[in-house]
């Protein structure tokens, strides 16, 4: 009963981050769009867009815009990659007979990655890499190892498991 509820869950879940996915690619789509129509508009009409930075109160000058759209797309495509690897590993956990599988241990370590980059990566113009930035991304990183640690002990036990059986 408890593996069937699993599964569920699991495959649950897994549904919703396919749907998470499927919008912060969006939005990634549409950063790398800005950022492309931004620069060819410098390229075909020099001084344009600053002009309509400044008419729009943005504070900004064209290169910290363009730092920040940057800074956006890389965010962005770290929170969906994460996100793609949190869908694959309850994916993976809905088609299996155990969660404590190779796979598994491999996806949190990815998601891990992801989620530290994605944390730290500022949005520079407005705000700026700070320490504690950098400290919670080296906390959420070490609890995602630990957890990995946790799942890659799990995967020996169930390894030595099937063995004696």
């Amino acid at each position: 009963m408890k593996e069937i509820t699993l599964k569920k869950s699991t495959h649950f879940i897994s549904v919703i981050f396919n749907i998470a996915s499927i919008i912060a690619i969006i939005v990634d789509i549409g950063a790398v769009l800005l950022l492309g129509g931004t620069l060819l508009s410098q390229l075909t009409l020099p001084g344009y867009l600053a002009k309509q930075m400044i008419n729009a109160e943005m504070e900004l000058v064209f290169s910290e815009w363009i730092i920040l759209l940057v800074c956006f797309i890389v965010k962005c495509s770290c929170i969906f990659l994460a996100i793609r690897y949190a869908k694959k590993l309850f994916h993976c956990i809905s088609k299996q007979e155990s969660p404590f599988t190779a796979n598994t241990t491999k996806c949190i370590n990815i998601i891990a990655v992801f989620t530290f980059v994605s944390m730290i990566c500022p949005l520079y113009p407005y705000y700026h890499i700070s320490f504690l930035a950098i400290l919670e991304g080296i906390f959420v990183i070490l609890i995602f190892r630990s957890i990995t640690l946790i799942f890659k002990y799990g995967c020996d036990l169930q390894k030595e498991i099937d063995e004696t059986l």
